[in-house]
């Protein structure tokens, strides 16, 4: 089913195509392509949100995507995310990756979703298809995970949905994710050597370190966990345990 006419523009190797008058204010302000973008004829599959499971109507965002680089792995070690052959990070929410058939590095991926300029980011928030593919929303889990750690060179910033920062890719491909406190760090810059470590999973698409530790060498590394230490105490099961103590 067609949708008629639309615009059609390429940011930084990142393919758009939308609706001309609806997708202006999904666009960040940031999204301004150097010189007017000429318009082309074409066509699009109508997603409409008829008949899928999406919540809410995402035919009016814009189709963005390209060739997957490679997949990044979340907090859980399940793919959140992914690099583009363009350059182009691409954040999803949980369990969207999993809808998508075949998704490996060398596929091409299309999604429905939003583009910042600035942060080379594209949120997606459904698969682009008729109809559109939505993740079933759901809370995240921390899961227990072994030690592990990890030191190299800062290739790129990783980001959440909303552009901020949390984590890193090292070039050997080991991915952090950085909790909140530490992705202020001056240690978390693209061509420096960094050390990490906390819990987290060896994936299929790279070693995954939820950092607790972070720093320019293991003798300088410092805490940037969220979580509060656990204070000294009797241990669990223990006579006392159940006291109460000032």
């Amino acid at each position: 089913m067609s949708c008629g006419k639309v615009a059609g523009a390429s940011i930084l190797g990142v393919t758009l195509a939308f609706s001309g008058a609806q997708a202006a204010p999904f666009l960040s302000r940031h999204a301004r392509p150097a010189t007017p973008a000429a318009p082309v004829a074409g066509s699009l599959a109508n997603g409409s949100a008829s008949g899928s499971d999406c919540v809410f109507d995402v035919s009016v965002l814009p189709v963005l995507g390209g060739t997957v680089a490679r997949l990044l792995p979340g907090t859980n070690g399940d793919v959140v995310g992914a690099l583009l052959d363009n350059g182009a990070e691409l954040v999803m929410p949980p369990g969207l990756a999993a809808l998508a058939r075949g998704l490996k590095p060398g596929a091409k991926l299309s999604v429905r979703g939003l583009w910042s300029a600035s942060e080379h980011l594209i949120r997606a928030f459904a698969l682009a298809g008729t109809p559109p593919l939505c993740a079933i929303p759901v809370p995240e889990m921390v899961t227990a995970a072994p030690p592990v750690s990890a030191q190299g060179i800062i290739e790129r910033l990783l980001h959440d949905g909303d552009g901020a920062v949390n984590g890193a890719l090292l070039k050997d491909g080991t991915v952090l994710r950085v909790p909140a406190a530490g992705v202020k760090s001056s240690d978390l810059t693209p061509g420096r050597t960094v050390y990490a470590s906390g819990a987290g999973y060896r994936t299929s698409w790279g070693l995954l370190v939820r950092v607790d530790i972070l720093g320019p060498s293991r003798a300088q590394a410092t805490r940037v966990s969220d979580e509060p230490l656990i204070p000294p105490g009797a241990a669990a099961g223990s006579p006392a345990y159940d006291e109460l103590r000032p």
